[in-house]
């Protein structure tokens, strides 16, 4: 690559590049500010930080302290965040403070009268089986302050912050403050989609508004108060935006449709008692958090991203980081792909007006990334280079990644009965291709089995979306049985595929007993990779009950291609004479979907599908072919092509075509024609091919 590139110079031209770190600590040692190298890499290739925790309320909230009154909650600032401005300020490392307002992180105390919270204790028996419950008793809401008292101790708390701040000469180095964070969920089912919080319960669905408005006031008010320690004239509008934050709205899955709308519904909404939030201009810049998936649609996101810049003055991605979903040896390469691709849009977004001015990594190294074991950043833990570093620059300089490597599938039925082979190590989960999918732990245990000495476990989840994984990657393109018998106080327990739309196959767990679990899936073709998910549906929220799974089976189906996808098993095939082809909506079996057209002058322009994963079986191949000429043909392509099947068709209607073809294991590739005894252009639909069993 020449010179070496740093990403803060390669980005210069267009908006910042950002990181979140921490500062180490007893507990924490793996954290950057305090590691000389790690500080040295940040300084390298970054012009602005966000402290990943510092900052947020549970650690700066001073409930305790002599100052609080009923009515007074002050900013104390904890010297772990003191630490890391002071670093910030000396480097002249500008940083996104983070975070005034947000339900997670925040003590339960703030809510409570005289600061004495009042939980709804946990049934005594299932405090036995797990003890963890404990922390996460919900608040009584008989213990609850007024809604007064609440504005009071926000308004309080927000100005104490800014004060600090400006009183400290902070002023010039907190360049943006996320004012509220995550206060949009739409499952909680609330009339504005706002989540069923402690700060929605007690203030109320306004809440939002008035930490912006606080937030507003006190940055007015104080760059006005300290405006001549900062050497800028009080009366000088214009001069005081340089040190006023930028104050943001940030939020997750923010590019999803149900959730853009809630949020652009919450900033737009006015009451009788106060305007809105957009309308009163509290608000500069909105926060998408870009917590995704090298699987992701990244035109959604495009296109959130675009209708957000219209609301605000500016756009910050805060959060960004890419899981990977592949798992072979390929895997960095499909994360360097989406980085690439993602970062290409960003930046034709940026040309085409959208007014995003930073992009922040949610950590730097993967080892210390807040979801371990996904390697979602830019980063090794040996500080080393990932690809994905690589392909965010190549998004500018317009290199190329490269192919990946051929990787070997197997397209045999399979089944994880989780027990141990004789004399082996015990078996993990990963042995197999089973992890955890969010947050929790799955184990393979023997305490609660359907066959054998060992099942699958999740007994651990914080979140009804937290679950078990496990990897189909081989089985791209194909559809497949899935079976697997399940157990779990929950309602049902549910099989999807990891980030298709469709309805999951599902089980009533009800009984308490094991049952069956079977669904029929299709696994797309333009994906690199496949997890399915074991998940629940709960008889109340916020539940997350234990799962347990045993005798998983995979089962191939076949290949089904309908051309409903973006890419297809299609290509042309001709030696001279090349068709003109296209997936077309005029045509199709069911007459309501897809179908590839193939339109040629010669009779030797045709075409070829693609069947190389079912190279070393004997399948069954069919199709459907509608066309004017009067005799269609099949056949395994090659050097010598080797005919399958003639049919007869009939002028205007569909033909089924079926053959059965060998496939000797020694070729590279496989792949069927389709030839017509004329010219005339035809139509192919629903092929389907699978594999001949031996009974």
């Amino acid at each position: 690559m020449g010179q070496k590139q740093r990403l803060k110079e390669v980005y210069r031209d267009y908006f910042r590049m950002g990181v979140a770190c921490e500062k180490i600590n007893e507990r924490f040692t793996g954290h950057e500010i305090g590691n000389p190298e790690k500080e040295a890499l940040m300084r390298e290739h970054f012009n602005s930080m966000t402290f990943g925790n510092e900052l947020k309320p549970a650690y700066n909230m001073g409930f305790s302290s002599p100052e609080a009154t009923e009515d007074y909650l002050p900013f104390v600032i904890n010297p772990q965040a003191k630490g890391m401005l002071d670093w910030a300020k000396e480097n002249g490392m500008p940083v996104r403070g983070h975070v005034l307002v947000w339900h997670s992180q925040c003590p339960k105390e703030v809510f409570c009268k005289g600061y004495q919270p009042v939980t709804i204790p946990t049934d005594p028996e299932l405090l036995k089986e797990r003890p963890m419950l404990k922390h996460f008793e919900k608040l009584d809401p008989v213990c609850f302050v007024d809604r007064e008292t609440m504005l009071k101790r926000l308004k309080s708390y927000i100005f104490s912050v800014m004060e600090y701040m400006y009183s400290n000469d902070y002023a010039r180095t907190i360049y943006a403050w996320d004012v509220v964070n995550e206060a949009i969920e739409t499952a909680d089912k609330t009339e504005y989609g706002l989540r069923n919080s402690y700060w929605y319960q007690v203030i109320g669905d306004d809440f939002i508004y008035w930490a912006f408005r606080f937030a507003k006031d006190a940055v007015t008010e104080n760059s006005k108060k300290y405006a001549e320690k900062y050497g800028v004239s009080a009366d000088d509008e214009e001069a005081l935006r340089a040190i006023r934050p930028v104050l943001v709205y940030n939020d997750y899955n923010e590019w999803m449709p149900d959730k853009k709308a809630a949020i652009i519904g919450v900033l737009q909404r006015s009451t009788e008692e106060h305007g809105s939030i957009l309308g009163e201009d509290l608000i500069d810049g909105i926060g998408m958090q870009g917590h995704l998936s090298d699987n992701n649609n990244i035109d959604e996101y495009i296109t959130a991203l675009k209708e957000y810049a219209e609301l605000v003055e500016e756009v910050h991605i805060t959060e960004l980081d890419v899981k990977c979903t592949c798992l072979n040896k390929n895997q960095e390469y499909y994360q360097a792909v989406f980085y690439k691709q993602f970062f290409e849009k960003l930046l034709k977004a940026k040309n085409e007006g959208v007014n995003l001015t930073g992009v922040t990594f949610w950590g730097l190294t993967d080892d210390n990334s807040w979801i371990r074991g996904a390697n979602p950043l830019l980063f090794h833990g040996d500080l080393s280079e990932k690809r994905s570093f690589d392909g965010v620059v190549y998004a500018v300089t317009g290199e190329d990644l490269g192919e990946p490597e051929k990787i070997e599938i197997n397209l045999s039925d399979r089944l994880y009965d989780f027990e141990t082979p004789e004399g082996a190590d015990a078996l993990k989960p990963a042995d197999i291709g089973f992890k955890m999918r969010g947050f929790g732990e799955i184990e393979i245990q023997d305490r609660v089995v359907y066959s054998g000495k060992a099942a699958l476990a999740n007994e651990k989840r914080f979140g009804e979306w937290c679950g078990i994984s496990f990897d189909v990657s081989d089985f791209i393109g194909q559809t497949i049985e899935v079976s697997a018998w399940v157990k779990s106080p929950a309602l049902t327990v549910t099989l999807s595929l990891d980030g298709v739309p469709h309805e999951p196959a599902s089980a009533d767990t009800t009984s308490g007993e094991w049952v069956r679990l079977q669904g029929t899936f299709k696994i797309p073709n333009d994906v690199h990779s496949m997890l399915m998910n074991f998940g629940t549906t709960e008889t109340e929220q916020g539940k997350s009950s234990a799962i347990y799974v045993d005798d998983v089976e995979v089962k191939l189906i076949g290949l089904s291609e309908s051309f409903e996808e973006k890419s297809n098993i299609a290509a042309i095939r001709g030696a001279g004479h090349l068709p003109f082809c296209y997936v077309t909506d005029k045509e199709s079996v069911d007459g309501k979907s897809h179908s590839y057209c193939v339109t040629r002058q010669e009779k030797d322009a045709t075409i070829k599908l693609n069947i190389s994963p079912y190279v070393g079986m004997t399948v069954e191949v069919s199709l459907y072919i509608k066309t004017k000429d009067q005799q269609v043909t099949i056949g395994l392509d090659g050097a010598v092509p080797q005919p399958l099947a003639t049919a007869d068709t009939s002028s205007g209607e569909w033909t089924k075509v079926t053959a059965r073809a060998e496939l000797p294991k020694e070729l590279n590739s496989a792949e069927i024609y389709v030839e017509t005894d004329g010219n005339a252009e035809f139509f192919v639909d629903e092929v389907f091919v699978c594999p001949v069993r031996e009974m």
